[in-house]
Formats: C-alpha cells, structure tokens, sequence
C-alpha cells in the first residue's frame, strides 16, 4: 500500500505515524547525485511492513497535479527530521543529510543504516539496494532506468509522473524498512560485527559527513617535511 501525499491532512496523518512510530525508514528523491548540489523532489517514508508513502514536492511536467509546498511542508516535518528522540533508518543516510542540509535542515535521530549493515556483514558483495533487495528479500525492485531512462533520453526525476514516481521511491523506503529487519538481527547476533557497526561504521559516518560539509584544510609544508 503506497500513498501519494498531497494534501495537508494527509501529511499530518503520516506525521502522526512518524511521532509514534518505534523506527521510521526515510528516503530523498533529488535532482542529482551529487549530494553537495542535490535539491529535494521528494521525501518517501517507511513505517511498517508493505506500507510507505511519497511525498512530491518539486515534480515539474505538463500537466503535473498540485504537489505541497515545499518550504511550509519541510517546516511541518522539521520536528520529526531534527528530533534525536524519533529513530531512523535508510540507505546510506549521509547522502540524505546533505541533501537535507542543502535546505537547512540538520537530519537527527539516525540509528540505523542499511548499507553500513551491509557492509559490515559482506564487505565484498554489492550494497546497492536494488541488489540487497535481491539477494536478502527476494524482491526485485523497480530500478533508477526503468523510471527515468538511461542516456541520452534519461530524464530527471522531478520530470517522473507522480504515480510512477510513488511506486519506484516509496518501494524504496518499504524495501529499505524491510532490510533493516533481515539484516540487524544478523548483526546484532555476532558481538564482534555489531561492535564494528555500532563504534566504528555509524560514528565515522556522521565524522565523514562534517568533513564533507566544512571540507578539509591541509598543512602542504608540514605534509612536505615528513615525506623528506
């Protein structure tokens, strides 16, 4: 059951679930992969098995239905994205936090990230979630290309009909909720590779993300002496 949310009642039913909600999945559809210059399109969310919503807020098209504001829309979620109270889940969340941040939002409360569980648990297998999906869940999903195109007819997605876009991104915060549970418990069983996922993975990730944003200052002379 995917819902698209374009009217205010129903953003407020889906911010009541995310309030209450014990673990809540989140997922971003941008204008780029470059997380310093992406701009939000949407925002999918994940609360319980085989149930997730879109949310479109800058879809551009002939004919595009009326989307939410999207200033007063990331005001009213604001609460729940910077709250470190309300746990969350996605697939490689630091992309999120820059995308978020590009809209001065400080994303909190990450507790959990697919890809980092991943890769702690297969270090040498792919982690996209299109492959996880498959190899864990046995689930193939709707991949990028088969919305948007491949090329030079690939299209971006604020350019994806509302209805084809609801499938492809809240699938992937359903699919991503749905890893979570398959995934953690395996970590969570072996001491040694939660430690590594809990101490070292998700901190450094949060680190990364700073040194990303603020960029990093190197001392070429003090490089240059200890290399003599």
């Amino acid at each position: 059951s995917y819902e698209t949310v374009v009217t205010r009642e129903r953003l407020d039913h889906w911010i009541g679930r995310l309030n209450t909600a014990e673990l809540a999945c989140l997922d971003t559809e941008t204008t780029s992969l470059e997380p310093m210059r992406a701009h939000l399109v949407g925002i999918s969310l994940a609360v319980a098995e085989n149930e997730a919503c879109y949310i479109p807020l800058a879809h551009r098209y002939p004919g595009v239905p009326e989307q939410l504001p999207p200033a007063e829309t990331l005001a009213r979620l604001r609460h729940w994205l910077e709250s470190e109270h309300h746990r969350k889940v996605g697939q490689h969340l630091k992309y999120d936090t820059h995308v978020l941040a590009n809209h001065g939002i400080r994303l909190a409360g990450i507790e959990h990230d697919t890809l980092l569980q991943s890769y702690v648990l297969e270090a040498h297998r792919n982690h996209d979630m299109d492959s996880l999906a498959e190899r864990h869940l046995g689930r193939k999903t709707i991949t990028y290309e088969q919305v948007c195109g491949k090329g030079a007819s690939q299209i971006g997605f604020e350019q994806v009909a509302l209805d084809r876009a609801t499938a492809y991104a809240a699938e992937d915060a359903e699919v991503t909720l749905a890893l979570h549970r398959t995934l953690w418990p395996r970590l969570e069983s072996d001491e040694r590779l939660c430690r590594v996922y809990r101490e070292i993975e998700m901190p450094v990730g949060k680190v990364l993300f700073e040194m990303e944003r603020a960029g990093v200052l190197i001392d070429r002379d003090k490089l240059l002496a200890r290399s003599i």
